[in-house]
């Protein structure tokens, strides 16, 4: 239980690090470009791998789907209150495909993140190169795969749909067949505890990675930042 609260935790924590260091760049590189038009062009030039993957991970699961989409855009958008790296158009379906859609990429950057930091984990006598690279990937995808106020519409009644039938599952068995839910109770304590427990505490540290890189690249741009705001 302690692992999947930290590992809960550091996804929330890299959800707002991600949000704050786009606005901290987007004032870094106004204040050396003094255009707006340079901030975009920089802005898409350093996040263009993560943003084609993340608009892609949403056109490819809507494909699947079978929700319509529009027209994709993998350039950044100056908007009150932030940037928006990228975009595509999805028309309108239920909350089910809505929410899968949206999540796709929240769900296809951690798989990719992991995959990344088990293989740099298990392999031996990495280059210079190939450490770069890793983190670089790490740092496109964990800073890109989060999803907009869009792509999370109707996510929240969909959850609490999902609790709700869970809940109503769990109560069935309770008062109609005690024994039934208590047999998949000790089942998953002795058959899975144990690997779900080492994943939830693996991911609490292979996550730890763009953690440190977004709050060290947020700490540098700092002088920019106040100096920006006194001006």
């Amino acid at each position: 239980m302690l692992f999947v609260l930290s590992f809960t935790l550091e996804i929330v924590l890299l959800f707002f690090l991600s949000k704050k260091l786009i606005k901290a760049l987007s004032i870094t590189f106004y204040r050396i470009f003094k255009n707006h038009k340079a901030v975009v062009s920089a802005l898409a030039v350093l996040f263009l791998p993560g943003t084609i993957v993340h608009e892609l991970a949403h056109l490819l699961t809507a494909g699947i789907m079978l929700v319509p989409v529009g027209e994709i855009s993998v350039l950044p958008e100056v908007e009150e209150g932030g940037v928006k790296l990228g975009s595509v158009q999805i028309g309108k379906v239920d909350p089910f495909r809505l929410t899968i859609v949206g999540v796709a990429p929240v769900l296809l950057g951690m798989l990719s993140i992991l995959g990344i930091l088990y293989f740099a984990q298990t392999s031996q006598n990495l280059s210079w190169w190939q450490i770069i690279l890793g983190l670089y990937l790490i740092f496109e995808i964990s800073n890109t795969m989060f999803s907009s106020k869009k792509d999370i519409e109707g996510t929240i009644g969909f959850v609490v749909a999902i609790l709700v039938v869970i809940l109503l599952v769990v109560g069935t068995l309770y008062f109609w067949k005690p024994q039934l839910l208590q047999d998949i109770w000790l089942y998953l304590n002795s058959q899975n505890l144990e690997a779900v427990s080492k994943f939830f505490r693996l991911s609490s540290l292979y996550l730890l990675v763009p953690l440190t890189l977004d709050l060290l690249i947020i700490l540098l741009t700092t002088p920019f930042r106040k100096h920006y705001l006194l001006s």
